[in-house]
């Protein structure tokens, strides 16, 4: 711990990785080991600023001192930004609108990372992109069309009625059931 100490008394304002880099101790040590805690306990050092990253999260920034820990900034989504991000509105600058599987086929990321990173929320807060339309899929919730702003959301559409998807259901059964032939189609065509 005093190698960890004449590091931080060098230089101020060191994240742990800085700090694991020149005191040679392990980040997990540093970090899960409790040696910035217990150098925190002990009032001889603090948290004297924060690092904002690309994935738009903080790290903590260590100097010398018993003082007061500067409490952490708050990072809205229209402050967040990232490469995932902007691959976002470039599959959508070169392909137009689409859902969000489909965004993740064109982009290169994946349907779990569009899902649930925030990203399409974050640019939605940031109004780069909005919702265009609302697609029903066969099984499964309506799926959110995206596309570039400007524009304001398309509000999404009722669920169909129970009625509704048993009409639907028996209309594909029909056709599946009946004569399959061309001629067939066509006379059953003309009749309806």
């Amino acid at each position: 711990m005093q190698r960890i100490v004449a590091v931080i008394q060098r230089k101020s304002e060191m994240s742990v990785a800085d700090i694991s880099a020149e005191a040679f101790v392990g980040v997990t040590t540093l970090a899960c080991g409790g040696y910035l805690r217990q150098l925190k306990a002990a009032g001889l050092i603090h948290i004297s600023g924060w690092r904002k990253t690309r994935r738009g999260f903080s790290t903590p920034l260590y100097s010398l001192g018993n003082q007061a820990d500067l409490p952490r900034p708050e990072y809205s989504d229209q402050e967040r930004d990232c490469p995932g991000m902007d691959r976002i509105v470039e599959a959508l600058l070169h392909y137009g609108p689409a859902t969000y599987p489909e965004l993740a086929k064109i982009s290169g990321l994946s349907r779990h990372t569009l899902k649930n990173s925030g990203y399409l929320q974050a640019l939605r807060a940031q109004q780069r992109i909005f919702i265009s339309a609302w697609r029903r899929s066969r099984n499964g919730p309506m799926q959110a069309v995206y596309a570039l702003a400007p524009g304001s959301d398309a509000p999404k559409p009722a669920k169909l009625t129970v009625a509704e998807k048993n009409r639907h259901c028996r209309e594909r059964k029909r056709v599946l059931q009946g004569d399959r032939c061309l001629l067939a189609q066509l006379n059953g065509l003309a009749s309806s």
